[in-house]
């Protein structure tokens, strides 16, 4: 069971407030072996797709280079020129490669955490005796449990990926013997083909470890996450003196309250309208109230959704505008209301009760 700094133990769940603020501190459940996995996959084969482009333009560089090679005079005027003509070539042969696996690395990353930047954990970079601490960091990097484990993980993918290339290039041994005697072009096809079977498998086999690692980081990052029960109370008295979480609060409470006075509504003997903008609905039930109660009440939208329920289950609706506001105005949900409204309740009552005996009849 985890545990925090004084010893109690970790029970509950991370709240979304701390879980928000551990983003802010770059704390995510993150795998760089997914990251590898889609550098050494898709990388890998996309190296593979413009091979043919990059081996033609070097063996086209290679040919004039060779070719003219008596002519060239490098000297301390022309280095600059020839230098700056490699890596503008270098570029333009690598480029597209070295663009396309930062993609594949960068979308990894974004597919694992969104794009949320780590505001706090750049603003605490910025500490130069944070980052420069030897001691601490020796202690984190080299004798922290997490840092033995990772350890011993790094050295199974190792023996998982070493054993993978053995059964690669096991089936290959009598091709590897004779290769120095194969020409030049059966040579560089037999490299290729090699090569590409020990990306394809080796990338297959790294995804699965990837699938598996990235599982594990989530699932040890809500266990770090966990809080203890005192530190669940601290950040609910913290937030419940937020304006904002107030507010949201409240909000919240509004709408559950609406949903549950329109699941009311079917129940009531009658809707007082006003007869647009206001609607209160009363039940009265003689055996069990002692006085009509308000079940629901609502202006303008919420009126009119009073008045569609009431007219979708065949519930009377009367017009008494002066009724209604007061009723509204001084009456709660789910509040009987008070003796000075009884008579003017009754009547409206005795009208309905009227009418659905007229009904029946």
């Amino acid at each position: 069971m985890a545990q925090n700094p004084d010893g109690m133990e970790k029970t509950e769940q991370a709240t979304p407030k701390r879980i928000t603020e551990a983003r802010e501190r770059g704390q995510v459940a993150k795998s760089m072996d997914v990251t590898t996995a889609a550098i050494l996959l898709i990388g890998g084969m996309s190296v593979f797709i413009f091979i043919g482009s990059i081996s033609h333009s070097l063996m086209d560089l290679s040919t004039s280079v060779l070719g003219n090679l008596s002519n060239i005079t490098i000297t301390q005027q022309n280095l600059p020129y020839y230098f700056m003509k490699l890596a503008l070539f270098l570029a333009k042969v690598v480029g597209p490669v070295v663009l396309l696996i930062f993609f594949i690395a960068l979308i990894a990353e974004i597919a694992q955490v969104g794009l949320k930047i780590a505001t706090k954990k750049f603003s605490e970079g910025l500490h130069f005796k944070q980052i420069f601490n030897p001691f601490k960091n020796l202690k984190r990097i080299f004798f922290s449990p997490y840092s033995l484990f990772e350890l011993g993980k790094g050295i199974l993918k190792i023996l998982i990926l070493g054993a993978v290339a053995y059964s690669v290039l096991s089936n290959k041994d009598k091709e590897l013997v004779s290769l120095l005697q194969m020409p030049f072009n059966e040579i560089v096809n037999f490299m290729f083909r090699i090569s590409l079977e020990l990306v394809w498998k080796m990338g297959t086999v790294y995804i699965l470890i990837a699938a598996m690692d990235f599982a594990f980081q989530k699932w040890k990052f809500k266990n770090d996450m966990k809080m203890t029960k005192q530190e669940v109370k601290e950040e609910w008295k913290q937030m419940e003196g937020d304006p904002m979480v107030k507010s949201r609060i409240r909000s919240i409470m509004r709408t559950q309250l609406r949903q549950i006075m329109l699941k009311n509504v079917p129940s009531a003997d009658v809707i007082l309208t006003n007869p647009t903008h206001f609607a209160v609905a009363l039940q009265y039930d003689q055996k069990g109230m002692s006085a009509p109660k308000v079940i629901a009440k609502g202006v303008d939208y919420l009126a009119l959704k009073i008045r569609e329920i009431a007219n979708e289950n065949e519930i009377p609706i009367v017009e008494n505008p002066p009724l209604t506001r007061q009723i509204y105005y001084n009456v709660e949900v789910d509040q009987e209301i008070p003796e000075e409204l009884y008579k003017a309740v009754a009547q409206v009552l005795a009208y309905v009760y009227s009418l659905r005996e007229n009904v029946v009849n």
